[in-house]
Parts: C-alpha cells; structure tokens; sequence
C-alpha cells in the first residue's frame, strides 16, 4: 500500500483504517521506515499565513526499483503504461532535494 502513497501527502488515518490499527502506530511505521531509508518525508513548506495549510508531509519510496517492484512494473513499456509514472518520475526528482 505505501507504494500507492508515493509522491502524495501522506494520509495516517487513512492507512489506520486499511490495517485496523491506530494513527500513531501507523506514524511510527513511517518513522521506522524513513529511519532505515526505505522511504523519504519531505516536509511541508508554508508561506502563506491566509490560506489553508498542508501539514502532513509528502512521502517517498527512496528507490525507484523498490516503487517499481513494489507497484509491479517490471519494463519500461510497463512504467509508460502505468497511471504512476508522474508520480515516479517525481519521486527520483525528489532524491536530490
């Protein structure tokens, strides 16, 4: 499931739901995960005081051939076929960040 959540902003209540357990453990999941460099948080920029706010960070599986097994691409036709292939190529943009 965390393959799906590449490159969006991170929902823990939504994930909480899917596996029946709580938002705090699905956050330390993350943090675990980030910790052992699986996945990357980049954390939301705010500027604008008047205006809604995004505070959940955005989250990224840190190797590109993880997120492309993870989501079952196993070719370059796949990658082109496949609805994530945005969120792919801004997932490696976002390594160098």
């Amino acid at each position: 499931m965390i393959a799906h959540y590449h490159a969006q902003t991170w929902n823990a209540a939504e994930l909480a739901r899917a596996f029946g357990v709580s938002a705090s453990t699905v956050r330390r999941y993350l943090d675990l995960l980030t910790d052992a460099l699986v996945l990357r948080q980049l954390p939301p920029w705010h500027e604008n005081l008047s205006k809604r706010q995004v505070k959940a960070p955005k989250v990224y599986v840190a190797d590109p051939g993880l997120l492309h097994t993870l989501l079952g691409i196993e070719t370059r036709e796949d990658l082109e076929r496949h609805p994530k292939i945005g969120a792919s190529w801004e997932g490696f943009d976002a390594r160098r960040a």
